[in-house]
């Protein structure tokens, strides 16, 4: 009796290893996958469901298994499922049912990794050790293939396309989360090791980030770097000489000092600046009268694009210097005496006969092909996107097109969603209505946008309000919530930090991307929201 009772205990422990085995495995694949691959994004989650599986099998029913306080401790596993089911009601008021389930299947990973890694038994503190090694090394062998691949292309590789992998804002997410976590890490351990391994994914991270030009990931890297500072001086030690020599105490009036004389600076080159008369000339040489807009500011390479121009001695000019009419398009379909226009105002030339003149064969060749300004030759990465993002403001503040201006059109986007938001206050349009919807409300408005750049809210805040209504817009802020908002007395295993690094990352993505329509998107929020969000008593 004795040693049958022993076979059992040993048979027992051995199955737990193996369940164990399992929630590793998918776990380090997930991790791997979250960097490289949708595909083995999929993957990884099969084989959690796997492992799930194996937990059952082995220690018994997932659910009847659990007590009710384990379930009235789990409010971050009710909210998610009471997302998903109002979503699914959703469907019956919804006209496009085919795109209501595409939605559902999309934010799937929002439901399963949830669900599994708070329901399923697996050594938390084991889990997150294996991930924050694992997703480092994918975040840095991603970050090297990427860096590597562009800079070995011998064509011009577009910013965006230095990502070859996944989206390059949804990378930056993911490069933006480690590099906190292994931060924290090396405040609070003083451990070289996780001090080299943050320092090695900042410069890695940043780099991508710079040649990708991600604006987003450009705002997260300072704010989570910053959020992991504060997180770690939150909890000093009682006794003050206990307190470690790095970071420095005043590091967070240091940081937030650097940061907000960045964000003056920006500021200040985005201000409008309009054209003195003093810089306005009367004629050309041959006699012309300039024209000139002293109420537009539009600069390129700091010169007014609208003064002193004398439009009859550019279509005379440049009939000598090209085959291409002036007042055709140029190579990106785009207005050829525009370009030409802001071309020569970037290089400092009167946009007359002499200034065309001045022009080489080269500045020609690029005109042609529809390059607007020198600056596309001589800056890049995140340079050359604030000279884009001035660009597209100060273009806007001049009444132009604001189509294909990625900054500008976000203010569209939101003000078409509001419209359909007031159409529908209450329930909103249904689950598989918000494309449509979308696409009615900015033909009702005759927006000014071009057919091709009418999208989305690109803020998933707005867009659970306008698919699901208010109620799916707080469910999806409740879930945000409950994954910090958890008593630390009672679950003093809680892995507070990291879940407070987690919301903030996912919630600020949430205000200028749908980070829950894509499926990297999801399953990095899905996956963190699971493996931070299970709330267990010591």
């Amino acid at each position: 009796m004795e040693n049958r009772s022993k076979q059992l205990t040993t048979s027992s422990a051995a199955g737990k290893r193996r369940v164990q085995r399992g929630y590793d495995l998918a776990l380090i694949i997930t991790s791997i996958a979250l960097p490289f691959s949708n595909f083995l994004m999929s993957q990884g989650a099969f084989l959690l469901v796997l492992a799930w599986g194996l937990d059952r099998w082995h220690n018994g029913p997932i659910f009847r298994g659990r007590s009710w306080d384990f379930w009235k401790s789990q409010p971050l596993l009710w909210a998610i499922l009471a997302l998903f089911c109002w979503q699914l009601i959703g469907q019956f008021w919804t006209e496009d049912l085919t795109q209501g389930w595409r939605a559902l299947r999309i934010q799937l990973p929002l439901l399963a990794f949830p669900l599994v890694l708070i329901t399923g038994r697996w050594e938390q503190r084991r889990g997150l050790e294996l991930v924050q090694h694992t997703l480092a090394f994918a975040v840095v062998a991603a970050c090297i293939g990427a860096l590597w691949a562009g800079s070995s292309s011998i064509d011009t590789v577009e910013a965006r396309d230095w990502s070859p992998f996944i989206s390059h804002i949804r990378f930056s997410l993911m490069i933006a989360f480690i590099w906190s976590w292994w931060l924290l890490r090396a405040f609070q351990t003083q451990k070289p090791k996780a001090g080299f391994i943050a320092l090695i994914i900042g410069v890695l991270g940043t780099a991508f980030i710079w040649k990708t030009a991600s604006i987003t990931g450009a705002v997260l890297m300072p704010i989570s770097a910053l959020s992991a500072y504060a997180l770690y001086r939150s909890e000093r030690p009682a006794n003050r000489s206990l307190e470690t020599p790095w970071p420095p105490k005043n590091g967070t009036i240091g940081i937030l000092g650097g940061l907000l004389i960045c964000a003056l600076l920006a500021g200040a080159s985005l201000w409008p600046r309009y054209p003195d008369a003093s810089s306005m000339k009367a004629t050309t040489d041959s006699g012309e009268h300039y024209l000139h807009y002293p109420g537009r500011c539009m600069l390129e390479n700091g010169h007014h694009v609208w003064t002193n121009i004398a439009w009859g001695e550019l279509s005379e000019a440049w009939k000598e210097r090209s085959d291409l009419p002036f007042e055709g398009a140029d190579g990106r379909g785009q207005e050829l005496r525009m370009t030409l226009l802001r071309y020569m105002t970037s290089l400092d030339l009167m946009k007359n006969k002499a200034g065309v003149a001045a022009l080489n064969n080269a500045d020609v060749a690029r005109i042609e092909s529809g390059v607007p300004t020198i600056l596309e030759e001589t800056h890049s990465g995140l340079l050359r996107r604030w000279d884009i993002v001035q660009f597209e403001i100060w273009n806007a503040l001049d009444g132009g097109n604001p189509s294909g201006h990625s900054l500008v059109q976000r203010f569209l986007f939101l003000q078409n969603a509001f419209q359909v938001f007031q159409n529908h206050p209450v329930l909103g349009v249904g689950t598989g209505d918000v494309p449509a919807a979308i696409a009615l409300s900015y033909s009702e408005r005759n927006s000014p946008l071009d057919l091709d750049f009418r999208l989305r809210p690109h803020n998933q805040f707005i867009t659970f309000l306008i698919s699901g209504g208010p109620l799916s817009m707080l469910l999806w802020i409740t879930i945000l919530i409950t994954l910090v908002a958890v008593p630390r007395t009672t679950f003093s295993t809680y892995p507070f930090k990291l879940a407070m690094l987690a919301s903030l990352i996912i919630a600020l993505s949430c205000i200028t991307e749908d980070t829950l329509e894509t499926q990297a998107g999801v399953t990095f929020s899905g996956f963190l929201i699971g493996l931070l969000g299970r709330r267990i008593m010591p």
